[in-house]
């Protein structure tokens, strides 16, 4: 029984310790259809958004202390690589030519307790991505705009 308490109680503070509340993220996408590049259709355009969405969110979960948050409102994106159509596959979507970087332009406003402590607007460009694209899964979608906005927000927002 013992070994049973021990185990529970071990499980109770690893699990306890990643439920820390941490900074926040609210992210808008400002005229969406005026963007240059996010997607290849609507239904592509809508997952792209919603995963850059999401992995801003998660950015400020891992690197914004929890008193903080921040306000993002994108105003353009374009998604690495270009689109081709193809005779075999339909449309592609082609990356790693050296021309056809990802970019990303937003506004953003750092706030905690009621006082803005930073705000800004970044144009965010990765001209190298195609040196990049080996370290990246397969499995990943936009993993070219997301190790872009990663080395963005670590060097904007992570404690230093």
């Amino acid at each position: 029984m013992k070994p049973l308490f021990l185990a529970s109680v071990c499980a109770a503070l690893v699990l306890g310790g990643g439920a820390t509340s941490a900074g926040t993220v609210q992210v808008v996408f400002v005229q969406p259809d005026t963007f240059t590049d996010v997607g290849d259709g609507d239904r592509d355009t809508n997952a792209s958004l919603q995963a850059i969405g999401d992995y801003l969110q998660w950015l400020g979960q891992r690197y914004l202390p929890p008193e903080q948050s921040l306000d993002i409102e994108v105003l353009d994106v374009a998604l690495a690589g270009k689109v081709r159509p193809t005779f075999r596959w339909g449309i592609v979507r082609v990356v790693g030519k050296p021309l056809d970087w990802p970019q990303i332009k937003l506004h953003y406003r750092l706030h905690a307790d009621g006082k803005t402590l930073g705000s800004g607007e970044a144009s965010i460009a990765d001209m190298a991505y195609s040196i990049h694209l080996g370290s990246y899964t397969g499995l990943d979608t936009l993993s070219s705009e997301k190790h872009m906005l990663k080395s963005w927000f670590r060097g904007q927002f992570a404690k230093k």
